[in-house]
């Protein structure tokens, strides 16, 4: 099943860790980059040796533990070396989120990171959300937090790209100014995600359309008797093969579609219910150009097949 893969993010206090927790508890798979990212440093020999060759052998004290103050106070002054740590880190957290996604069952997928705009990493997700707060209100929350100094949370900030900069990308976004109600805006987010459509332009699309379009079949009356003899776990690599092959372009599908149809005992009506459950189907998950090619093409699948069956 395809995931709909969403990154969240935030400027410091701005408080996306706390619309995460509400995800949470709604029930929703989340992840946490910053979290895991802290994980991996402590954990990963791999990732040690890389850390302690870009910032020096002090980046770990004598018994292997993360030099935290000493990290940030090189990385902090030096916008290059943030960027350079940041880039090492980031394909690390990357796999630990791909398996995140892998073993969860759930549709919508969210990751909640702080720089997911700094470091290119939204280009990975297929939605983006931007929790936003006025910076004063910013302020206030880190200092309250973290037990920090104002002028050391504005140097933070200032390592973090804009409200105004990352709006420009047109992520979905959340106000959390203690003023707008959250649990609405939160539930509007959901509504809106679970509302998405996918564009039918990828193999992992065409699957999500076969996977669905067979699993309706499986439930019906109509079309169940002629297909519950079919091996599904062969069968369904196939299908997906045939429309990779009319809607992408792509090669791998050699059997005739057609063929294998004619000796079934098919009437007229059940080519016309599988075209409506095919297009629902459509509908349903996707939008876009290739969705009417998909229509097209599988009607003009069904008025030859039944064109050769007398049907018609």
């Amino acid at each position: 099943m395809k995931k709909l893969k969403v990154g969240l993010t935030g400027g410091i206090g701005s408080g996306k860790s706390l619309v995460c927790s509400m995800l949470e508890k709604m029930g929703f798979a989340v992840f946490n980059s910053d979290k895991t990212a802290k994980k991996l440093i402590h954990e990963s020999t791999e990732l040690k040796n890389k850390i302690i060759e870009l910032i020096g052998p002090l980046a770990y004290d004598e018994f292997g533990k993360y030099n935290t103050s000493y990290v940030s106070q090189i990385v902090f002054e030096n916008s290059h070396k943030l960027a350079a740590l940041n880039e090492l880190i980031h394909p690390f957290v990357r796999r630990e989120f791909d398996v995140f996604v892998e073993n969860t069952d759930a549709r919508i997928v969210f990751n909640e990171a702080a720089i997911l705009y700094e470091t290119g990493a939204y280009k990975y997700f297929d939605q983006m959300v931007l929790v936003t707060a006025p910076l004063e209100t910013r302020i206030k929350r880190c200092m309250l937090r973290d037990n920090l100094t104002k002028e050391a949370i504005e140097r933070k900030i200032q390592n973090q790209w804009s409200d105004e900069k990352k709006c420009s990308f047109l992520p979905y976004e959340i106000k959390n100014d203690g003023i707008s109600p959250l649990l609405i805006q939160i539930e509007e987010l959901v509504s809106f995600l679970q509302s998405k459509k996918y564009t039918l332009e990828t193999r992992q699309d065409i699957e999500l359309l076969v996977e669905t379009f067979y699993s309706k079949v499986m439930k019906d009356d109509v079309l169940m008797p002629f297909f519950k003899h079919l091996d599904l776990s062969v069968h369904l690599p196939i299908m997906v093969d045939f429309w990779c092959f009319v809607l992408i372009g792509t090669t791998g599908y050699t059997t005739n579609v057609i063929e294998k149809h004619l000796n079934m005992p098919l009437q007229k009506l059940h080519f016309d219910h599988w075209m409506n459950l095919f297009n629902e189907t459509l509908d349903d998950l996707f939008e876009g150009e290739n969705v009417e090619l998909a229509k097209q093409r599988a009607s003009i699948i069904a008025w030859t097949t039944k064109s050769k069956m007398n049907l018609n």
